[in-house]
C-alpha cells in the first residue's frame, strides 16, 4: 500500500508538471516506447508516467505499474534494448566519448544506456569515468547528433 501512494504521489508530481530532473540538464531522446513497458498496449492520454533512477517509464493504466515494482528489472531490460536498436545505427560518434580511442579499437564497443540515450565506449573501464562527467559526455553526444562533432584526442587509458 504504502509503495502504491509513493508510486501515486511521483505520478502527481509528474503530471502537476514539477521539474523532476536536473536544472540546465542536456537534452534527451524522447521517450521509445508508444506501449505500455508492462502490457505492451498503446499508450494513450490516461498513460501514467513515473521515473526510478533517474529514468522515465510509461504505463498505460495504473495497474500495470504494479506487475514492474514486483520486477523493476526485467522492465528496464527491455526498455534498454529498445533503446539499443533504435539509437545503434544512428550513433553519431567513431570514438569512445571518453578516451577518445575508436570505438572498435578494443575489441566490441561497450554499449551503456544513460537515460534515453546510447553511449558507446571503447572498452568497460570508461563507464565509470562517464559516470563522473555524465553532463560533459552527453553534451558531446548531442552536439554530434546536431552536426557538431566533437571528437577527442586519445587519452591514455
Amino acid at each position: 500500500m504504502r509503495l502504491i501512494l509513493l508510486i501515486l504521489v511521483a505520478v502527481s508530481r509528474l503530471s502537476a508538471g514539477e521539474d523532476t530532473g536536473a536544472a540546465g540538464s542536456v537534452p534527451d531522446y524522447p521517450y521509445p516506447l508508444t506501449t505500455c513497458l508492462s502490457c505492451g498496449d498503446a499508450l494513450g492520454a490516461a498513460s501514467v508516467s513515473l521515473q526510478h533512477a533517474g529514468r522515465d517509464l510509461k504505463f498505460c493504466c495504473i495497474e500495470c505499474v504494479a506487475p514492474y515494482t514486483k520486477s523493476p528489472e526485467t522492465y528496464i531490460s527491455s526498455l534498454e534494448e529498445q533503446i539499443r536498436m533504435e539509437q545503434r545505427d544512428s550513433y553519431p560518434l567513431k570514438t569512445c566519448v571518453v578516451s577518445g580511442h575508436d570505438l572498435g579499437s578494443m575489441g566490441e564497443p561497450v554499449e551503456y544506456v544513460s537515460g534515453n540515450t546510447l553511449v558507446k565506449f571503447c572498452c568497460g573501464a570508461c563507464i565509470e569515468k562517464f559516470a563522473s562527467d555524465r553532463e560533459q559526455m552527453l553534451k558531446k553526444l548531442s552536439d554530434a547528433r546536431a552536426g557538431v562533432i566533437h571528437e577527442t584526442e586519445p587519452k591514455p587509458h
